[in-house]
This record gives structure tokens, C-alpha cells and sequence, in this order.
């Protein structure tokens, strides 16, 4: 089975809670699209947590982006402004408390980690991405960008035309802001699966779906599959 999540912020509660639902196998795969860190207090445990997991695949976000733009470029205030501004202060005093090889080896993983994937379940091909996938670079008009940053940074909009033949799956953006709900959104082509678990004042919640059958997993609300993700299943 293969299940994709993305945006848990630190929140290893909602996180933990999630992985006693899906009761992962070993023959299973976890997917996370990215943001680990950041908002909440846990980032720096979740990433060695998740280090430590077999069947588990981390794929950069944009938090990732900025802590590692931050310490590899110290002397540049921009990048750690921007990091702080996006609610970096548990992240920065749990790093800051590791040793300097600690330090340097969570960098070189954050380093490593890929930007987009693409994966094939039943037939159906995905594109995994934190934000938007590269393919939309000139189509959504951001031909200024770094690609790493275009991928990690864009916001996608309800009406952004999708790759042909493919369907995006990206975090990144909350949910609410393209159906009003703490739940994942089922668009055209896309599935938006941050769920804003950052933001737990505003109702938000970790959410994270299986793709073999669409069923749907949320850190609060707990397991069901909507008849409009059994719809999407069957557009082909």
C-alpha cells in the first residue's frame, strides 16, 4: 500500500497518531511531501524518527529549504529572516542543542532528500511535490524562479493546469483554502493533502490518504473514504 501525507510542522502527537491507523507493513510505503519542521515544538525529533524508518520517503518542503539555506549561509540575515518569519524558533533551539556532527549530518539528509518523485499505483501515475511540480514552471508564468524553489515555494490555484497524463499530489498550501475544510481536497488531476496541521488553533489537522482504495486518515477525525475520492478513483 502506499500512503502520502505531507505538513505535520512538528506535531509528532498528530504524527504518531496517524501511524497507528495506517499500521504500516513492511511491504507498505510512506510517502512525506515535505514540512517536517517548524510552528511546532517536535521537528528535529520527527526528522530523526522518520531517518530511522524503513519505508519511508521524506521529500523536501519549503521549511526544510529554509533551515538549510539558514545554516549553510550564516552570515546571510535575509535567509534566517525569512526562517524566522515562518516559524522557525523550536526548530532552531532543538538543532542548535545537537552536536556539530549531528548538526552536520541532519544538513547532508536534508540535503539529500528528493524534490519530486513519481510514483505509479494501479496504473495511475502520480507526481509527488511539495508545492507545485516542475513541469508548471513556465506555465504558471514564474520563469524567474529556481526550480527547487518553484517546486518547494509556488502556490497552486484551483484552475493551474496539470501535467498531461498525470496527477499531482502536493501539500504546502492548506486545504481550507481551496474547499473551506481541514480535509484533503479532491481536485482536477490534484490532490492537496495539507490538511494544516500547522495550525491546530484554526482546526487544522495531519491528513494523509492511501492511494490503492482513496481511503483518507486525519490526525482528529479519524478513517472513512469519501464518495467523492471514490469518484475521483474512477475518472481515470
Amino acid at each position: 500500500m502506499h500512503y502520502i501525507l505531507s505538513d505535520i510542522h512538528g506535531n509528532k502527537e498528530a504524527f504518531d497518531t496517524i501511524l497507528s491507523m495506517i499500521d504500516l507493513q513492511p511491504e507498505d510505503h510512506l510517502y512525506i511531501i515535505g514540512d517536517v519542521i517548524d510552528r511546532g515544538e517536535h521537528g528535529i525529533e520527527l526528522l530523526q524518527q522518520i531517518r530511522k524508518m524503513q519505508n519511508c520517503t521524506l521529500l523536501l518542503g519549503n521549511h526544510e529549504y529554509m533551515m538549510v539555506n539558514a545554516f549553510r549561509h550564516p552570515d546571510n540575515l535575509h535567509l534566517k529572516y525569512i526562517w524566522r518569519n515562518n516559524g522557525y524558533m523550536h526548530t532552531y533551539d532543538r538543532f542548535v542543542d545537537l552536536t556539530q556532527e549531528e548538526q552536520e549530518d541532519l544538513l547532508r539528509y536534508l540535503e539529500s532528500l528528493p524534490v519530486q518523485l513519481e510514483i505509479t499505483v494501479n496504473r495511475r501515475r502520480y507526481i509527488l511535490v511539495h508545492a507545485a511540480p516542475q513541469e508548471l514552471l513556465e506555465a504558471e508564468n514564474e520563469r524567474c524562479y529556481d526550480p527547487k524553489e518553484f517546486m518547494v515555494w509556488h502556490r497552486l490555484s484551483k484552475f493551474s493546469r496539470m501535467p498531461a497524463r498525470k496527477n499531482v499530489i502536493f501539500g504546502h498550501t492548506p486545504t481550507w483554502k481551496y474547499h473551506k475544510k481541514a480535509r484533503i481536497f479532491h481536485g482536477k488531476k490534484t490532490l492537496a493533502i495539507d490538511c494544516g496541521c500547522g495550525f491546530p488553533n484554526r482546526g487544522g489537522q495531519l491528513g494523509c490518504i492511501r492511494l490503492e482504495d482513496m481511503t483518507e486518515y486525519y490526525s482528529e477525525d479519524g478513517i472513512f473514504t469519501q464518495d467523492e475520492a471514490v469518484e475521483w478513483l474512477l475518472k481515470g
